[in-house]
């Protein structure tokens, strides 16, 4: 029996599954993700910042403080340096109904993830008066359970890597990053809803069914 070199075995399986996967997203447009795609829009809108995550801070929609920052609260400056911290002023102005005050400068994190430093009381405000909600804002009633594995792909169809995905962040910036080449998910993958409820998807299709979900589930609660 004819023996091959591991180095030739190894090639031959590799050979194989890129051309496993060339003819998935060839033939497969439910696969494909690429930039500007109507796929690329509904995650980065899963997966944009959440901006309401800290309103009782800034009162700020659009986007987040940036941590860690001061705040004035019941006379006393305090500092917040991570999300436990947050969560215990959080509870400790809604006690008191007090409202606080952030002390500048701090940053301001947008949903694109784009950072600005406010250097006064009134540039915030003329940062707030800017703030509208907008065809692309963020649907916070859904979110992705990760990591989430991303196959890359030449103009040809010929995988060039995979990307793992670990928090919304990563996944927005990557779908923005996309340029000339193409994506797809390894699936099946997890999404979660703000009800609890987890399912499963494994297309494209399914996972842009499960994202508008998600924005019905948001409207519900509103």
């Amino acid at each position: 029996m004819k023996k091959f070199p591991v180095v030739w075995i190894t090639f031959i399986l590799l050979f194989s599954c890129q051309n496993e996967i060339n003819e998935i997203v060839g033939e497969d447009p439910d696969l494909v993700i690429t930039s500007g795609s109507e796929m690329a829009l509904w995650i980065q809108r899963a997966t944009a910042n959440d901006g309401t995550s800290d309103d009782f801070l800034d009162m700020y929609s659009c986007g987040t403080v940036k941590l860690p920052v001061a705040i004035t609260l019941n006379g006393a400056v305090r500092m917040i340096n991570n999300e436990a911290d947050k969560d215990f002023v959080r509870r400790i102005a809604e006690n008191l109904e007090t409202p606080l005050t952030l002390q500048v400068p701090f940053t301001v994190v947008s949903r694109e993830y784009t950072e600005n430093t406010v250097r006064s009381a009134e540039e915030f405000d003329m940062l707030k008066a800017m703030c509208t909600d907008s065809p692309d804002s963020r649907i916070n009633c859904v979110q992705f359970r990760y990591p989430v594995e991303m196959f890359t792909y030449n103009a040809n169809n010929q995988s060039n890597g995979s990307v793992t995905i670990n928090a919304d962040q990563d996944f927005y910036e990557f779908i923005n990053q996309i340029g000339n080449l193409r994506t797809s998910i390894h699936y099946p993958v997890i999404v979660m809803y703000a009800t609890g409820e987890e399912i499963e998807v494994s297309t494209n299709s399914e996972l842009i069914a499960a994202v508008k979900n998600g924005r019905a589930i948001c409207s519900l609660g509103s």
